[in-house]
């Protein structure tokens, strides 16, 4: 359930982690706001509940899904996310000096290119988030990181990146809505281990430019047509 996509076909990319629900129960998924989860979805605690983390980093990109090719090289760097509650910072860093912290990792790829690592992160371990919390995150590139989407191919420049935003989706029990009532009894269960007590951070207010190198990326001529 944490497979990402396969590199040439699109329906399988889509079969993913969150887009599988935005399939079902979503109208759209963007770049950057990529999730407006329906609201029978969200959490209706406003006090602090521990979740795991699911983050995406907000690249700038015409269509969501980005990898870089080189796992090594991004971790190099360091990203630490801050969540802000009550006029107080908490830093968590996801990884730095080569290697991710304690319960991180990358959300898995179907077959994976030797070396490669996805944009999306995801954390085992449970933090407090609430929805009124500010998010914001610092990313750290030592070196430029060349990369490859759905569309595109391209480079995120060495610097030191910043955006701030908000949760995408809180989730406590997962209740499945819609036309998602009507999954199979073995795809609903997945998706309540996928998504219960479980925060999306993909709402980022700003947006990390990539130097486009390439028009093509995994997808083929035929399923970019279908998608525009």
């Amino acid at each position: 359930m944490r497979s990402i996509r396969s590199c040439h076909h699109w329906k399988t990319a889509c079969v993913c982690a969150l887009t599988i629900v935005a399939a079902v129960t979503f109208d759209r998924v963007q770049a950057l706001r990529m999730t407006d989860m329906p609201v029978e979805m969200q959490t209706k605690n406003a006090e602090p509940v521990d979740r795991r983390l699911s983050l995406k980093l907000p690249l700038r990109q015409p269509v969501f899904h980005w990898t870089f090719h080189s796992r090594s090289d991004f971790l190099a760097g360091r990203l630490i996310l801050h969540v802000l509650r009550d006029g107080n910072s908490t830093p968590i860093t996801i990884f730095d000096d080569g290697k991710f912290s304690d319960g991180w990792n990358a959300i898995d790829l179907q077959n994976p290119k030797a070396g490669e690592i996805y944009f999306g992160l995801e954390s085992s371990k449970m933090y407090p988030t609430a929805p009124r919390d500010r998010l914001r995150i610092e990313l750290l590139v030592t070196k430029d990181l060349d990369g490859v989407g759905s569309m595109q191919t391209g480079v995120l420049a060495a610097g030191t990146y910043i955006s701030e935003g908000s949760y995408s989706g809180l989730i406590d029990e997962y209740a499945l809505t819609g036309q998602a009532k009507n999954l199979p009894e073995e795809t609903a269960t997945k998706l309540r281990q996928a998504y219960e007590f479980k925060a999306f951070l993909e709402n980022w207010d700003q947006q990390w430019s990539l130097k486009v190198t390439g028009e093509e990326g995994w997808l083929t001529p035929a399923e970019r047509k279908a998608i525009n």
